[in-house]
């Protein structure tokens, strides 16, 4: 059924976890994705909307996130996410539009919209739900509970399964009980492959056009079984995407299991660094964080840490005034300044945010 499959080694590895699944009773009645065919719900289609006035507030322009189909906008804007801080790492609040200089190529931007730190997000759980995972998923849903009882009223969340194909198990809600009961809805995986470039750039598409605070909560070993669409163009997709991609890495507590069973090879090790390597770049390129955890227990703080990134980030956009759909990387750079010392100098402060963009081509 595979076009591409893993190293023998790292197959042999992943049958015999799948093995084991069995064997300590984790097996659960029905298949992960036999809600597939259920249709999401989604929020109201918000108009076309204009330009927004630097300044304006979230609470004002009262927009609502919603999939690709039903979004449409006056004009091409890049969206940042910034995070500002001292040379200590405390965060830096309260801050202006006109604190802010973005920079294209070196050419200023005019800033046309700024939303602030209490601002509200949106963002996509992207779970890999394969065999791959089946033995130890369950104690990072309790952690993804832990992230969704952080969510607060006014933000947006969608969740994503997938293994062999992206499957919407929850559209767009506000409303925490149906993003429980959508976790709950997940059962013993159907496939052990896992498509992660589909699945990305699938996730991507669905927030293309959603202003604010966006951001992809990507929950993945990294592998990647054989999707139609290569790691470079879902690398492209992260390029030119305004969301932030937070990657998880379940590779690392994959690796500690095999290696105390006796079941890795330094070719199966060498595709897990590379998986991680994968998640890295889509962060990166994003101005996102990926993190590796070790040890499942360290997943309710990392859960943490990404919230409280989200939430003490600016959101930042600007039509671009260079207008050629030329397909090339633009670089970007935020000078921000600040007097948090309240001494009448600015002071020094460090500015985390993707470090450019691919521009359309068409």
């Amino acid at each position: 059924m595979c076009s591409r499959k893993f190293p023998g080694a790292l197959q042999s590895v992943l049958s015999l976890l799948v093995a084991g699944a069995f064997l300590c009773g984790t097996m659960l009645p029905c298949p992960a994705f036999s809600i597939a065919q259920e249709q999401p719900s989604r929020p109201p289609m918000r108009p076309p909307r204009q330009q927004q006035p630097a300044g304006q507030t979230q609470e004002e322009e009262k927009d609502q996130p919603q999939g690709q189909t039903a979004i449409s906008v006056a004009v091409d804007l890049v969206t940042l996410q910034v995070l500002v801080t001292d040379p200590k790492g405390n965060i830096i609040m309260g801050l202006k539009p006109e604190n802010f200089k973005i920079y294209e190529d070196n050419v200023e931007q005019q800033i046309t919209h700024f939303a602030s730190v209490d601002a509200n997000i949106t963002v996509v759980m992207l779970v890999e739900y394969s065999r791959q995972v089946s033995r130890f998923i369950y104690e990072v849903w309790d952690a993804i509970y832990g992230f969704a009882g952080s969510l607060k009223p006014g933000d947006w969340v969608a969740v994503i399964g997938y293994d062999i194909r992206p499957t919407i198990l929850t559209d767009f809600t506000q409303d925490k009980q149906t993003l429980y009961d959508t976790l709950r809805r997940f059962n013993y995986p159907a496939f052990l492959e896992s498509n992660l470039s589909d699945a990305l750039i699938f996730a991507l598409d669905r927030v293309e056009e959603i202003e604010g605070k966006v951001a992809i909560l990507l929950v993945s070993t990294g592998l990647d079984t054989f999707s139609r669409a290569t790691y470079d163009e879902a690398l492209k997709k992260c390029k030119s995407s305004n969301a932030s991609v937070y990657a998880i890495s379940l590779g690392q507590n994959f690796r500690i299991r095999a290696e105390a069973a006796g079941m890795i090879s330094p070719e199966g090790n060498l595709e897990l660094l590379m998986s991680d390597n994968r998640l890295r770049y889509f962060a990166e390129y994003t101005g996102g964080a990926a993190y590796y955890p070790r040890f499942t227990t360290e997943f309710p703080s990392i859960f943490g840490n990404i919230s409280t990134l989200l939430r003490n980030q600016y959101s930042i956009s600007y039509a671009s005034s260079n207008t050629k759909k030329d397909g090339k990387f633009r670089k970007l750079r935020v000078d921000v300044t600040a007097d948090y010392n309240r001494d009448g100098k600015p002071d020094k402060v460090k500015v985390t945010t993707r470090s450019g963009y691919l521009a359309k081509d068409r």
